[in-house]
């Protein structure tokens, strides 16, 4: 993973919702 503040910006946006939909489909 290039450690680029975008890169970096745009994953920590998106851990949320993919830990929500892992939660989701574990449920």
């Amino acid at each position: 993973m290039p450690e680029l503040p975008e890169v970096e910006t745009v994953v920590t946006g998106l851990r949320p919702h993919l830990s929500g939909r892992r939660i989701v489909q574990v449920s």
